[in-house]
């Protein structure tokens, strides 16, 4: 999945060592969807922040033939400032270490350095979500597909005078389990203490859902439904996920991620470091809604 990042690369970087990191940045993790369900901006050179304008509406009213538009509706917008802060990875290969192994070890860590950079940066936006201010179905509760349902609503309701309903389809990101419990109520498949009802899916467009939403195959409510192994469970066995427009949340980039391998003669080794500079917010509040609920291992 495409994550929306570039790879820059000193020129002393290996052309492999290129390849390998780029393709990590592409596949950061198994399933690590927010940094492509955001809104994306680029913090210009010289700079390490930057102003979102949020523009609230206008309303438009019936007219009178002969008479004046006279009273002006103000414009008015809601500034959001992101601030990108510096983010890295330092590693140390020893030559003896890369002589032992047959396989590319530079290559090797690139990976893991690309890896673990998209991950911190995915956790980043995944805190986003615990910000907004309405949460379902709540701690120790099951998300079912009507907790979907419910958020899907309260995005496309205008609960908001300045910015009205959400203006474009939702996302859910969800914990793995949370998804694994969505199904079971589909597929009848009732595990202890889930409290769900066991029933049969006959043929058919439900059926259908169980083996295509997975990772946003198939919209459920008009809404993908993505899997976020990197969503942490609380200590009561509780998860954040969420359900959001992509006007809800920011992410801005003030520099890509870089790969950069230097040669230490002095120490017979190579460092590679891998750094990226970034910054994420919430724009809209009402935009989103925090699925809360439990994922404790069945």
């Amino acid at each position: 999945m495409a994550t929306g990042l570039s790879l820059s690369s000193s020129s002393s970087l290996s052309d492999m060592s290129k390849i390998i990191v780029a393709e990590s940045i592409d596949n950061v993790e198994p399933s690590a969807p927010m940094m492509d369900l955001v809104m994306r901006y680029d913090i210009e050179a010289g700079s390490k922040q930057i102003n979102v304008p949020i523009w609230g509406r206008q309303s438009a009213v019936a007219l009178t033939e002969g008479v004046d538009l006279s009273v002006p509706q103000q414009v008015t917008a809601t500034v959001v400032s992101l601030t990108a802060s510096e983010h890295g990875i330092l590693s140390f290969v020893s030559d003896r270490l890369r002589h032992e192994n047959n396989e590319n070890v530079l290559s090797a860590v690139g990976t893991m350095h690309g890896r673990a950079v998209g991950r911190l940066l995915d956790s980043d936006l995944l805190t986003l979500l615990d910000g907004f201010s309405k949460s379902v179905p709540g701690a120790g509760s099951n998300a079912t597909f009507t907790t979907i349902a419910g958020a899907v609503s309260y995005l496309r309701t205008d609960n908001n005078s300045t910015f009205g309903p959400a203006p474009s389809r939702p996302n859910a990101v969800l914990h793995p389990e949370q998804i694994r419990r969505l199904t079971q109520e589909l597929a009848g498949i009732q595990a202890a203490g889930t409290g769900m009802p066991a029933q049969t899916v006959p043929e058919g467009p439900s059926a259908d859902i169980i083996s295509s939403y997975w990772r946003g195959n198939d919209p459920v409510f008009g809404v993908p439904i993505y899997e976020d192994g990197n969503i942490s469970r609380d200590g009561s066995g509780d998860s954040k996920g969420g359900v959001f427009a992509m006007e809800a949340l920011a992410l801005a980039m003030q520099k890509e991620i870089t790969a950069e391998e230097e040669r230490d003669a002095s120490l017979r080794g190579t460092e590679i470091v891998t750094t990226g500079t970034w910054g994420e917010s919430e724009i809209v509040d009402t935009w989103g809604v925090e699925i809360l609920s439990a994922t404790d291992a069945v």
